[in-house]
């Protein structure tokens, strides 16, 4: 996160607010991912999206008490700065003037502030939680570009991303669940 605000401490968010803030966050997400969408919009969205994915493992790594969601942050966090790698790489290599946003929007910075204010016993289920919601919305923005998009390139690549964020999705579905046990 690159804004010059320090972090919330943790425990410093009411658990029952945050597990809100990701529902309403989670559920604005999916209504804009699931719209039908130009290469521009895909583009900001899958960036924002990525960077949010790529942040929240990051904190996970520093801050999760299981070794499991440790684990799985470390896996997520080296797939997704692939996949960024890759996104980035194909927008300049497509001569395009849109410029990729270098940092999460103001819905991101919300969960991401709702992530590291997160008490330290309360932690693993809340990235648990957000993990879930965010593969769901990485998924439908994806294949709604696949189904209404024009740019073929961009098809393809989203061909080729769509089976391994499949894959975190049911990780994350998996992880949710043994967190929540």
């Amino acid at each position: 996160m690159s804004r010059s605000t320090a972090p919330p401490a943790p425990g410093s968010r009411m658990e029952a607010v945050s597990a809100v803030v990701d529902r309403l966050g989670g559920a604005l997400a999916q209504v804009l991912a699931a719209s039908s969408i130009t290469r521009p919009q895909f583009i900001q969205h899958a960036v924002v999206a990525n960077l949010y994915v790529i942040e929240a493992a990051r904190i996970a790594i520093e801050r999760a008490r299981r070794h499991d969601v440790a684990e799985f942050a470390r896996a997520i966090l080296a797939d997704h700065e692939k996949i960024r790698s890759e996104l980035l790489s194909f927008i300049g290599g497509s001569n395009s003037p849109q410029m990729p946003p270098e940092e999460v929007d103001g819905l991101h910075r919300i969960l991401l502030g709702d992530l590291q204010g997160a008490a330290d016993d309360a932690f693993d289920a809340r990235y648990a939680a957000q993990q879930r919601i965010a593969f769901g919305e990485a998924l439908t923005l994806f294949k709604t570009y696949y189904r209404t998009g024009r740019d073929e390139g961009l098809r393809s690549l989203i061909a080729i991303a769509t089976p391994v964020l499949e894959q975190h999705r049911d990780m994350a579905d998996r992880l949710a669940e043994e967190v929540a046990a």
